[in-house]
């Protein structure tokens, strides 16, 4: 099952790097952007920019009461962004080391947020160069943010599945997806590898999320391409784009509008936000009605 780029559309202007990108029930887009700041974008296309959050804000989630969780990877920030522009800072560090590189949050139905921090290097360039284990996966849950995975190479994109059995985490430099069963404490078992062990010569997993059949999406920056991991394991390219016509290093997917089956995409290069019908709805989020 595949698209042609024909069928994409793009909303928003104006737009800097906008990776991490999140859908609204109100129809409404928030998305990160690299001057320091994020976006509001409506489903008219009014683009309107707020926080002063500094840094390179990427991976982002939203909480139950609205506020954007924003993973700064350009100042080792995990930050809470308010509507109306102000901004804390959760955390900076788990377990005495200093997470330099947090990179993606994810926020699932029982309030735990997991974090991925990409790598220990102040300088990510070096990770992004060779695979190097020292990235690694934070679990907050009402207390002390403490480090539940590591050895990864590169830790990106994380999701939890609809029934919160495992949590998935893109491997990026292994070019693979890592998943984990999750224990009733937040502790995390044995590691296995889900779906092909090796996504391709350009299959350098960036953000992922699952639809409510099971499929797990991920995006190709390198690719240009969006495809979905099947329950059985199987990739499926859904969309790839190697002129750049609309994708330009897709970086994250999300859902939403009507039924959530709208697929919106953030990227490295971008200026506004691709989108596109996908089969099935995507699963719902901690700030999604059912």
């Amino acid at each position: 099952m595949r698209i042609d780029v024909n069928q994409v559309r793009t909303i928003g202007r104006g737009l800097t790097r906008p990776e991490g990108v999140m859908a609204m029930d109100d129809g409404g887009l928030y998305t990160a952007d690299g001057l320091g700041r994020c976006t509001r974008i409506e489903r008219d296309g009014r683009t309107a920019f707020f926080g002063n959050l500094g840094g390179l804000p990427n991976g982002i989630c939203i909480d139950g009461d609205g506020n954007g969780i924003v993973a700064n990877i350009g100042n080792g920030e995990l930050q809470s962004l308010r509507p109306d522009g102000r901004h804390t800072v959760l955390m900076t560090e788990a377990e005495g080391r200093r997470m330099y590189t947090p990179n993606f949050p994810y926020l699932d139905f029982r309030g735990r947020m997991w974090v991925s921090n990409s790598t220990d290097r102040p300088d990510m360039g070096a990770a992004l160069q060779t695979a190097i284990p020292d990235g690694s996966l934070v679990l907050i849950d009402g207390g002390t943010p403490r480090i539940v995975a590591d050895g990864i190479c590169f830790a990106n994109g994380v999701a939890v599945d609809p029934a919160e059995r495992y949590v998935y985490v893109a491997e990026t430099m292994m070019r693979r997806i890592l998943r984990y069963p999750i224990s009733a404490d937040g502790s995390l078992g044995d590691r296995e590898v889900y779906g092909p062990p090796f996504l391709g010569r350009k299959g350098f997993p960036d953000g992922i999320a699952f639809d409510e059949a099971e499929n797990l999406w991920v995006t190709f920056p390198m690719w240009n391409a969006v495809g979905y991991i099947t329950p059985e394991g199987n990739l499926e390219i859904y969309l790839e784009d190697p002129e750049g016509e609309v994708l330009q290093g897709p970086a994250n997917i999300c859902f939403g509008w009507e039924g959530r089956k709208t697929a919106f995409i953030g990227s490295l290069e971008g200026r506004t936000i691709p989108y596109f019908p996908v089969p099935y709805p995507g699963a719902r989020l901690i700030h999604q009605r059912g």
